[in-house]
Order: structure tokens, then sequence, then C-alpha cells
């Protein structure tokens, strides 16, 4: 654990930083900055942008938010893995309904899924990064069909946290997912589930070819009681039993293991962006944390084990695995400054 000798880990310290890029004055200017775009953007197609949509807290407030704040016409996609919380799968009914916005449903393989998964788990000790990396493919790919210029989706730092070396989401990229699982996939495969070659995704990037990313939530925060709030308001309900991300049946098995195998969850990590917001104190914080049983097995682990024909003593394998273990290009010093250098071109080209 990083801490200082203030007794205060990276985040809280990333945290204080930052503090003064969220006064009253930059909120108004972001805001700005997000409604220039969405100016620029309209009419440019049938649709003015893509959003990733599960049904989920932030994709459902983006949603509304770019409908009936920011005047867009989004298409909007959904990912079904073969995991969907039933509730979720009614919230993307409900709102897509509610707002008036065309949806496409991408059903991939629940074969291959299940494969991809169970290789990812027995190899690399986490079973996301399949998903997770087919929601971005699909994301790019939609967007080439359909003649769209932004994909507009976001993970909030105020209500989603992403643990750098817990969390794989901050980890996985296309190398890594070669590494554990290229031999799964022939070519057509990669095709599909996988984002194209570096070089090949910056240059289309760079020259307008392929969609711009915006994390929409950099520039409007709102706190997760607002998210709630506004959400309920137009038919969205949190899915039952959901720990972090509701919109998947399997999120109390990924809070389980990362608990067996770090001691910490993505839960104790929104807990602790709750206390640095100011939305909950410290000692609510601790008593929800106190509260929630991530050392037990979940109810829906002996589902997830049949699912991807795992044993026990599989399991037990698993979590002695360790995903940074195998190699990325993610980190790379290299790697992120041509990252900032597209990213640097992309703000260029949507200010313009």
């Amino acid at each position: 654990m990083d801490v200082d000798e203030h007794g205060r880990c990276r985040y809280c310290r990333e945290a204080k930083k930052s503090n003064g890029s969220h006064t009253a004055t930059h909120a108004k200017r972001a805001q700005d900055g997000l409604r220039a775009i969405a100016e620029r953007l309209k009419g440019k197609g049938k649709y003015d942008c893509l959003v990733p949509f599960s049904g989920g807290k932030e994709s459902s407030y983006i949603l509304w938010m770019l409908v009936s704040q920011y005047g867009l016409r989004p298409l909007a996609f959904n990912m079904s893995n073969g995991f969907q919380h039933p509730d979720a799968v009614r919230n993307i009914e409900t709102i897509v309904d509610r707002l008036g916005v065309d949806l496409v449903v991408c059903r991939p393989s629940q074969v291959m899924v299940r494969k991809l998964m169970r290789a990812f788990l027995l190899k690399a000790g986490e079973f996301c990064t399949p998903c997770n990396m087919l929601i971005s493919a699909t994301g790019f790919r939609l967007a080439r069909q359909h003649g769209i210029r932004v994909i507009m989706s976001g993970n909030a730092a105020r209500t989603n946290p992403g643990l750098d070396g817990v969390s794989s989401a901050t980890y996985y990229d296309r190398v890594y997912y070669l590494n554990v699982a290229g031999e799964i996939l022939s070519r057509a495969d990669r095709d599909y589930y996988l984002n194209p070659g570096y070089v090949r995704t910056a240059v289309r990037r760079m020259v307008g070819a392929d969609a711009h990313v915006m994390n929409v939530l950099d520039y409007v925060q709102p706190s997760l009681e607002e998210m709630h709030r506004t959400l309920e308001s137009i038919g969205w309900t949190r899915p039952a039993g959901a720990i972090q991300h509701g919109d998947c049946i399997l999120d109390p098995v990924k809070e389980y293991l990362y608990y067996r195998k770090w001691h910490c969850t993505e839960v104790t990590a929104l807990y602790s962006v709750l206390v640095r917001n100011g939305e909950i104190t410290r000692e609510e914080a601790l008593q929800r944390a106190m509260g929630e049983e991530h050392s037990k097995p979940p109810a829906v682990l002996p589902h997830f084990m049949s699912s991807l024909d795992i044993t026990e003593s599989d399991l037990d394998d698993a979590m002695q695995k360790d995903f940074r273990s195998i190699q990325n290009i993610r980190n790379s010093l290299m790697f992120r400054y041509a990252k900032r250098a597209v990213r640097a071109v992309e703000r260029i080209r949507m200010h313009n």
C-alpha cells in the first residue's frame, strides 16, 4: 500500500490535489465544453453519437443526460453476454422506450464467451477482460458501420473507482489478451472479439477514420445519490442484490474473488471514494464495509462454476494467479506517450 508519512494513500493524495478542479467555475466550464461538442455533433448523420448501454447506473445516466440535457440523438448498444442481470435488462427496455432511443443488442457466441472467461480465470485469475474488450471492439465496429464520430461512455472516478493492481480493467489490452487466450481465437474471431492492432488504431483515430472515445463523466461529475435520484425518476431500478456493477449477475463472484485474493474489493474502493467526496463519513463507510460479506461464497457461485466447467480445485488454483505477471503494453512508457499524442489530436479534431 502506497501510504505517506501522514497515513494518506495514493488515492487520497490524488483526490486532494484535484479538489481545485471541482470548483463551481471549473464544473461550469466543463459542462459548457460538453455542450459545445454536442452542438457540433448534431445533424451530421442519422445518429449523433454511440453509447455503450449496460443498464447500470453510469451508462443509464449518460444516456439520459445526452438526450434530455444536451438534445443529442444517440444510438445505444448492449452486449448480451449470457450473464445479464434481469433487472438491468428491464432498465434497458424502460429507458430506451422512455427516451425514444434506438438500441442494438449484440449477442456473441455464448459458448465462446464462456470458453474465453474460463481461460482468463485459469491463467490470469480474472474473468472480466473478454467482455470488456468485446464491448470496446463492438463500439468501434458499430461506429464505423453507422458513420458515427464519437463514442460517449464513461467511468466516473467519483462513483466507479478502478484499483490499479487489483482490477484488471486498468491493466488489460490487446497484448495481454493474446498472451492469455490468443490460441482460442481464429483470425476471424480476433476481428470480432478484439480491438485492432495499436498502430492501425492510432492512425485511424488521428485521421478521424475511427470514432473518438469520450469519457462524458469527465465533463459532468454527478454524485452517486444524484445519479440514483435522477434515474429512479425515469423508471430505473437498482438491480436486486447488486454490489457495484449491477448489470452482470457475476459481479458478486468477482468481488468474492477479489476479497479472497486481495482482501479488498471494488466496493471497498467505492466507499473510500464516497468518503473523499464528502457523501458519507468515514464511520459510515466502515459500518457499511463491515456489513458486506465478500468473504462468503455468493449464491451465484455454483452457476458460475458450472457455466465455466471449473472445480473447487480450479478456483483455488486461479486465486494463486496474478494477471500482472502476464505481459501487456499498456503500462509501457512508449505506449503512454503515444496514447497522449493520439488523445491530443482527437481533442483538436473534436473542437474544430
